[in-house]
């Protein structure tokens, strides 16, 4: 058991390892307690032409539910994410947590012509990490990917589920060791 603690707040420290500081010193920010409990309400905002988002809100769902956090899906325009405090019954946690989703589903053009080449599937994704109870932004990050799609292999949802685990990961390392249970 004291393994098992000792492994959630390593994790708990590097969570946001690949994210970029804002500017000043905000200190380590640790999204889960020692105990895997999330210290954040998050909000997702799924933008997309290409791809239905109801989708991708189902995978993030997904991961909301396996690691107990609070998730809104919520318009990208959402006040929730400006620098500013969060609603009185969201300062219990001391992080308000925000997402922007954008996935993107194309069949680029053959470049040496004759049509378009194989569908691939992309997205380009934010999160920022605000205090919940002064609304300063605390830290920030940028992710793509990009993947082929094989559509012998049917539909795109898969590879969608599988850009949404990719990003998570990087956000949420300890999610891909529950998501496998």
């Amino acid at each position: 058991m004291h393994r098992a603690k000792a492994l959630a707040v390593f994790l708990g420290t590097l969570l946001l390892h690949g994210c970029a500081s804002a500017p000043g010193d905000a200190g380590t920010v640790s999204l889960f307690d020692a105990d895997g409990a999330p210290r954040f309400h998050a909000y997702l905002a799924c933008v997309s032409k290409t791809v239905n988002c109801a989708i991708v809100e189902n995978a993030f769902d997904r991961w909301a539910e396996a690691r107990h956090v609070t998730l809104d899906a919520v318009p990208p325009e959402n006040e929730a994410f400006a620098a500013r405090p969060s609603p009185a019954a969201e300062r219990n946690l001391p992080y308000r947590v925000t997402l922007r989703y954008a996935p993107d589903l194309s069949a680029p053009d053959n470049p040496l012509g004759g049509g378009s080449m194989k569908p691939e599937i992309s997205y380009t994704a934010t999160i920022h990490v605000f205090d919940a109870v002064t609304g300063r932004l605390l830290k920030s990050g940028s992710y793509k990917d990009r993947q082929i799609i094989d559509a012998s292999q049917g539909s795109a949802n898969p590879y969608i589920d599988a850009g949404v685990r990719s990003f998570i990961g990087q956000v949420d390392r300890a999610y891909a060791k529950v998501a496998s249970r």
